[in-house]
């Protein structure tokens, strides 16, 4: 039964979601950068990255299966991983560059940077040792939210709570799974949280 929580949590936080999750947060909070874009914009924007950062990248990873350059669409080896993040990247920097050219808020392209920058991140560290996407991810929206608070000074400490609640999940559900060691998880966190509020703090 545990098992079976663990692979639906897994799912659900998929790391390539975390952007469309976040832009979610952007459209929803009580601050002018959500304020200002009309509601036809913000739909726009929402399935733009959703397309670019979940979408494309998952279908190429499809194809890679299908292809027999990866075994499963886990990707569980450091050697599988390669070219996912690789191509995720590429899509996560694509989509920076299309938000970046509409006239919004830099808040809105700024997490895209960060999440293409953490991607790159992964790669070269799987080159080394595994670490956990999933915990990078859950990571990079913790220090964006912190970020953001400090940013333009708004208020999201039960976003900040609530991420931190399902960050321990997450690494539960990883640790359940035996799809990482303890010290991977942390450390993916870790990276995901630091990198990201370093990049919202230049």
């Amino acid at each position: 039964m545990e098992e079976k929580i663990a692979k639906i949590i897994s799912v659900i936080f998929h790391p390539l979601l975390i952007p469309t999750f976040t832009t979610l947060i952007l459209f929803n909070i009580n601050s002018y950068i959500s304020l200002l874009i009309p509601y036809e914009a913000k739909l726009l924007i929402l399935a733009m990255i959703f397309i670019t950062t979940f979408l494309f990248p998952l279908l190429f990873i499809f194809i890679m299966k299908r292809r027999g350059i990866i075994k499963s669409l886990q990707i569980e080896t450091r050697e599988e991983r390669v070219y996912p993040f690789a191509i995720t990247a590429i899509f996560y920097f694509i989509s920076y560059q299309m938000v970046r050219q509409l006239q919004i808020s830099e808040i809105y392209y700024l997490f895209l940077l960060g999440s293409t920058f953490l991607i790159v991140v992964a790669l070269l560290i799987n080159f080394y040792s595994k670490i956990s996407i999933h915990m990078i991810g859950i990571g990079g929206l913790l220090g964006f939210l912190i970020g953001l608070s400090i940013r333009i000074n708004t208020d999201v400490i039960i976003l900040i709570f609530i991420v931190t609640l399902i960050a321990g999940f997450i690494g539960f559900a990883r640790l359940k799974l035996s799809a990482h060691k303890p010290i991977q998880v942390y450390s993916g966190f870790i990276v995901g949280a630091i990198i990201m509020l370093i990049i919202f703090s230049i």
